[in-house]
């Protein structure tokens, strides 16, 4: 079975059901996965950490992950969304009760239901975009019905996509895609399909229009209003949607 990792510049007919995370694994499963609409759950496992994400059609649902930096808890402290007093005492109510902290939360008024809900997206959220600064691993897709979650993302997988390159860190990945200054880009015939409905900003759809003509990336950094790694970040992402091709 092929790895999804070993393309880089073509899109991979088919997401592998297992494989070793690389550079590009993760971005492109992601999109293969939601071009099959695929249903089932996927997992990624580096150094001991597990996450995995619930998807249907090609629909991202929810995910949680081994990592406690992921925790709830966590979030909530970190964005001053709760105080450490009614936190640690949420805390021991659901390690006493087995009761999720958010159940806690409402029932002991600390916070609504709507504001809970809100940030357990948040919190998933989250934890899928950080796979996305995952290069070293393994991955396995699991084919099957998932469980209904009380509270869902219910966000198409290129959303993720586009999100989640975003917030890649590295710029030696982002650059290794794009190539050299000299690389020229084309936008794909199917490109407004295909980018219909991506939050895609103003500065991003207008590099689009710059490749309606074979345009070199040097033309593209020179000739956008986003600072050059985000050109490349936007011209990797096109690249794994297939709005773009390298001319």
């Amino acid at each position: 079975m092929s790895n999804v990792a070993a393309r880089s510049t073509s899109r991979p007919a088919a997401p592998a059901l297992q494989g070793e995370i690389q550079s590009i694994t993760i971005p492109y499963l992601f999109h293969q996965l939601a071009v099959s609409k695929a249903t089932g759950i996927l997992s990624a496992t580096e150094r001991g950490i597990r996450k995995s994400v619930q998807l249907s059609q090609g629909t991202v649902l929810f995910a949680s992950s081994t990592d406690r930096d992921d925790r709830l808890n966590q979030l909530l402290l970190k964005a001053d969304a709760v105080s450490l007093q009614n936190l640690l005492k949420a805390l021991e109510v659901a390690l006493a009760t087995k009761d999720r902290l958010g159940e806690v939360l409402i029932r002991w008024k600390i916070m609504t239901q709507t504001d809970v809900e809100a940030w357990v997206k948040v919190q998933v959220r989250e934890i899928i975009c950080s796979l996305f600064n995952w290069t070293h691993g393994q991955y396995v897709f699991e084919q099957k019905p998932v469980d209904q979650e009380s509270i869902t993302l219910g966000v198409p997988g290129d959303i993720i996509v586009v999100e989640g390159v975003r917030r890649v860190n590295s710029w030696a990945r982002a650059y290794e895609q794009v190539g050299g200054l000299n690389a020229e880009y084309l936008t794909a015939k199917e490109m407004p399909r295909i980018i219909q409905g991506l939050p895609f900003k103003p500065e991003e759809r207008a590099l689009l229009e710059m490749c309606a003509e074979p345009a070199t990336l040097g033309d593209l950094c020179a000739g956008s209003k986003l600072p050059d790694y985000e050109v490349c970040r936007s011209i990797w992402t096109f690249l794994i949607l297939g709005a773009v091709m390298k001319a």
